[in-house]
Parts: structure tokens; sequence; C-alpha cells
């Protein structure tokens, strides 16, 4: 009989044993827990999960070496016996696109998922594209939206390039005219929105306007774009008309305008060459105009003995300073080629 309060005993010692050993685990548990999501804090996608001393990483990192930080502080935590990570590495989002006559669109780089090309690949398709695109970045925000606005704006233009990544939307590239840039740069305004938080970059090239016919003329009459004149005449020479007819048919061949810079010898005052030179515009600029030229497109000015491009110390060098020369300005010049626009997705709310 005296057998049965000792069982009795044990069995009462056990279940005392027991929840002593389960309040002293979950004590130690939460401990681990605190100080093991204290010294991952600085990493707001790390998720900890405690079993007794034992310690599991899950969520998210943007780097290899965020990873392996993690791990060396929760095992750097007093009382964890062991850790196992696995925290998954996003890989930076770089979605690059480039199209030209060549090589046709061409798409590669690495993005959130698969759910952001899918609407892509079905558009893009009888194009026949060359995608070779991994998944695993960081999601972002209306990527699949982001994706489709940038590579209908790349294919306005002639040719250019595309780049995402998760700071920056920068468009490169060609556009057959000013009205087609200006297009596409204003769609990624009204856009905004669905391109924020990133800044919005458009270096946009325009094509020149220049027809061939021009283009082959251009190079032999700026060569022979000078008019010579005889002493103290603003009268044209008949010799010089030549000159002066080979301008204006290229002035029909090319959209832009002349610009006229007239000069005189240092023979007589500075008010009479001024001037002398004046009148020697105004002459040129009547026979561009009686060749067909219209007086809108031409622009005149008389700069008197002010820029000789001779000596003036012999009959030959003044010869050269009588001078009118015809320079072509085109109006859609050079520097228009580089036109950028930058718009901040941030600031433009």
């Amino acid at each position: 009989m005296r057998l049965i309060p000792a069982v009795i005993l044990s069995a009462l010692l056990a279940v005392v044993y027991w929840i002593g050993a389960t309040v002293f685990t979950d004590r130690i548990e939460r401990d681990i827990t605190e100080r093991s999501h204290a010294a991952v804090a600085m990493l707001p996608e790390v998720d900890v999960n405690v079993d007794g001393r034992d310690v599991t990483l899950t969520g998210n990192v943007n780097t290899a070496s965020e990873r392996n930080e993690a791990e060396h502080r929760v095992d750097s935590v007093w009382g964890v016996r062991a850790s196992q990570n696995e925290l998954n590495v996003f890989k930076p989002y770089n979605f690059n696109a480039s199209n030209n006559a060549n090589d046709g669109l061409k798409i590669v780089g690495t993005i959130d998922n698969e759910n952001s090309m899918a609407e892509l690949r079905t558009s893009l398709a009888p194009l026949s594209p060359t995608i070779d695109v991994d998944y695993g970045a960081r999601p972002m925000v209306k990527s699949a939206e982001k994706l489709k606005i940038g590579t209908g704006s790349l294919l306005l233009l002639n040719h250019g390039d595309l780049k995402i990544d998760d700071k920056e939307f920068v468009l490169n590239g060609l556009a057959a005219d000013e009205e087609v840039r200006s297009t596409i740069v204003n769609s990624l305004i009204d856009k905004h929105a669905s391109l924020a938080p990133l800044d919005v970059v458009a270096n946009i090239d325009v094509a020149s306007t220049l027809t061939q016919a021009c283009r082959n003329q251009l190079d032999s009459v700026l060569d022979n774009n000078t008019v010579l004149f005889d002493v103290a005449r603003y009268d044209i020479p008949e010799s010089q008309n030549a000159i002066i007819a080979e301008f204006a048919t290229l002035m029909q061949h090319c959209p832009g305008s002349v610009l006229i810079e007239a000069h005189a010898d240092h023979d007589g005052s500075e008010t009479y060459n001024l001037d002398l030179s004046q009148r020697r515009a105004m002459a040129v600029a009547a026979q561009l105009i009686r060749n067909g030229v219209a007086t809108t497109r031409i622009e005149s000015f008389g700069y008197g003995e002010t820029r000789p491009v001779a000596s003036n110390e012999s009959t030959n060098d003044k010869t050269y300073n009588r001078r009118v020369e015809m320079q072509y300005v085109h109006d859609n010049p050079v520097p228009n080629q580089h036109q950028e626009a930058i718009i901040s997705s941030q600031s433009a709310e």
C-alpha cells in the first residue's frame, strides 16, 4: 500500500518538473527572441523564429553581406545555441532595353517577377524582340506599368536605349523631330504617378531636318561663300553674281536662313567704312531676294573695318577685307541634339 503514495509522488514531481522546465524554456525563448530581434533591428524585413535556444532567420535582405551580418549578429546573442539562415537575398533590379535598325528590340536584365513581364511579352510579340530576363529583384511598385511605359517610349524613337533600376528611369535616344521628342517627354510627365518614386531622365536628341539634297550642296557652297567688292563700292561685281546665285539655290533645298556679314578695308574713316559695309550687306541681301530667297530668311550685319581677315598692308590684302560672307544657319542646329528632360517623380505630385 505504501507503494501507491510513492508512485503518486513521483508523478507529481514529474509534472512539477515538466511545468518548471516548460516555464523556464518559454522564458529563455522569449529572452532570446527579444535580444535577437534587437540584434537585427537595422534589417526591418528579417524575421526571427526561436525554438528553445535555436534561431531561424527568415525574410528578405538586399545583399549577401546583409545576410551574413544578420547571421553573425544572431550568433553573437548570448544563449543562442545554433542559427539557421534562410534569408532571401534580392538581386539588383536592372532592366535594360535597346532598339535600333540593326538589332531590333533587345531586353535584358533582372526584374522582380514574371508577372511584371507577362503583359509586356504579349504586347511586344509582333516585334519578335530578343528577351533575356531573370527574376528575383526586390518588388517594385507598379513594375509592369513602368516597363510598359518605358518600352513604349523607347519604340517611338528612331533608336535608343532604356534603363530602369531601383532609383532611376533613364531613356536615351534619337527622335525623328521635335514633335516626337515633346510627345515622349510630356507623356512621361503625365505618367509620373506610375513612375514614382523613380527619378525620370530623358536624354533625347532630335534628328537633323536637312534633306539629302541640302547636304549634298552644303559643303561645296560653304567653301565658296564670300563676295568680294571693288574699292569704295557696294555694287556687286558681275564676277561675283554666280556665288550669290549658288547660295540662293542652296536655300531652295535647305530649311534654314542666311546670315550676311559685310566688311570693309581700313581706307577712310570708321564711320564711312561702317556705312559702306552695311550697304554691301543690303546689296547682297537684295540679290538673294531677286534669286528667290524670302526676306524673312535673311539677316544682315555690317561691321566696317573691325574684322579684317588680311593685314591691310597691301592692295592685295585689302581686297580680301572688302567682302561679304554668307553663312547658312540651320533652324534646328546641332546644340538641339542634346536635350535633357529631368522629371522627378517624387517632386511632381
